[in-house]
């Protein structure tokens, strides 16, 4: 028995699309692909403020070639089969392909022994099925590729687990969801590095919360903490949780100072991280200075203040910083999406034009995550209790 407990540990820490591969027989032709195709992260189904379902994932690429392989196609197909989910032809290519050290930079060819990231988001409609499994096949072209070989597939299965169901973090009205999911190219969903020689993605469906007034002004007056709207309003727990981690050990900066250079932990700020079970932790970033209420070691219930929205760390600008992901420790964490019980959706912010487009009256909306630019009204405060200690 302890022999086949070992097979199956080792089976169910395989990467997301090793247990799909299907061995053909060795005297089976295959192709001799010049890209290799890897996923760090099974894909995890989960509603949003467009009404989709959306699996969001990304694919490590890599040129195992000595030339420059232009890429002519990107498409997700069910792997059961059917008709493509997603294609990726032309310009389109460029914006969800980027270098590893520069996600900012949109190309569309792969250097030499080279390695790029290849961005997905997969929108189904509500009627549409939601596979079990997805195929991605990569097309590229260069000479002395045969037709055959310029095609790599990998199969990639789809996480069943429903994703969490959270309290939102904050209370109030007009808060801006920014450098959010989905199909966007922010520091957040773009945000892969490596961490004690981990390859990983803590804040792939983060959040930065601003809070705003009607004209989209983040403060009132002068440019400091005290004047912006969300500067120490409570920031509650998503979810009854054990306090895991917390860190309180720095001064808020001024708004607008330069960004520090990344270091850990100071990146994310004074921190609280909650422990939600079965493999799941909340992170909330940039609390104010000392105004942390919890220990390590507290339980929490679903609403209690755990602290104030402040500016520090990797912060510029008072905001709350909020995540969830597969470990206590954020730098070392792939990031799982997740969703908001309940909120309302009250417009959207223009971020060239810096105004927010109000709709003609809020949307309440139920178990959905609200997309990057969102504009969302969470429900007043409760009373907060006292929070409970370990004994």
């Amino acid at each position: 028995m302890p022999g086949l407990l070992l097979c199956l540990l080792l089976w169910s820490s395989l990467p997301a699309q090793a247990q799909l591969r299907q061995v053909p027989a060795s005297s089976a032709p295959l192709p001799l692909n010049p890209l290799a195709l890897s996923v760090a992260q099974a894909p995890q189904a989960f509603r949003a403020s467009d009404g989709r379902t959306h699996l969001s994932f990304e694919l490590l690429a890599l040129n195992m070639t000595n030339a420059v392989l232009p890429l002519r196609s990107i498409e997700v197909f069910p792997a059961s089969g059917g008709q493509a989910l997603l294609s990726y032809t032309g310009d389109s290519i460029a914006a969800h392909l980027s270098p590893l050290a520069a996600w900012t930079q949109q190309i569309d060819r792969i250097g030499a022994s080279a390695a790029a990231t290849i961005w997905i988001d997969l929108a189904l409609a509500a009627d549409q099925a939601q596979p079990t499994a997805l195929e991605v096949r990569v097309g590229v072209e260069g000479a002395g590729i045969s037709a055959s070989d310029a095609i790599t597939r990998v199969v990639i299965g789809v996480d069943a687990r429903p994703v969490r169901v959270l309290h939102p973090p904050l209370a109030g009205k007009s808060w801006a969801v920014l450098e959010a999911c989905c199909d966007a190219a922010n520091h957040h969903r773009r945000g892969q590095r490596s961490v004690d020689g981990h390859l990983v993605l803590p804040e792939r469906f983060a959040i930065d919360f601003v809070q705003l007034n009607a004209k989209a002004d983040a403060y009132r007056g002068s440019n400091v903490n005290e004047h912006y709207f969300g500067f120490g309003k409570d920031v509650l727990a998503v979810a009854d949780a054990s306090v895991v981690d917390v860190y309180d050990e720095l001064a808020d900066v001024p708004a607008g100072a330069p960004l520090p250079p990344p270091s850990l932990p100071r990146a994310g700020g004074n921190h609280v991280i909650l422990d939600l079970g079965d493999g799941v932790w909340a992170m909330y970033g940039h609390l104010k200075a000392r105004s942390v209420r919890v220990k390590a070691g507290d339980r929490v219930r679903a609403g209690q203040v755990l602290a104030q929205l402040g500016n520090n760390g990797n912060s510029d600008l008072p905001h709350l910083h909020f995540q969830l992901m597969d470990s206590r420790n954020f730098a070392l964490a792939q990031g799982v999406p997740f969703v908001f019980d309940r909120y309302e959706l009250v417009g959207h912010a223009d971020a060239q034009a810096s105004r927010i487009i109000a709709l003609d009256r809020p949307e309440r909306r139920e178990r959905e995550l609200p997309l990057t630019l969102s504009i969302v009204d969470f429900a007043p405060a409760a009373k907060g209790g006292t929070p409970e200690r370990a004994r």
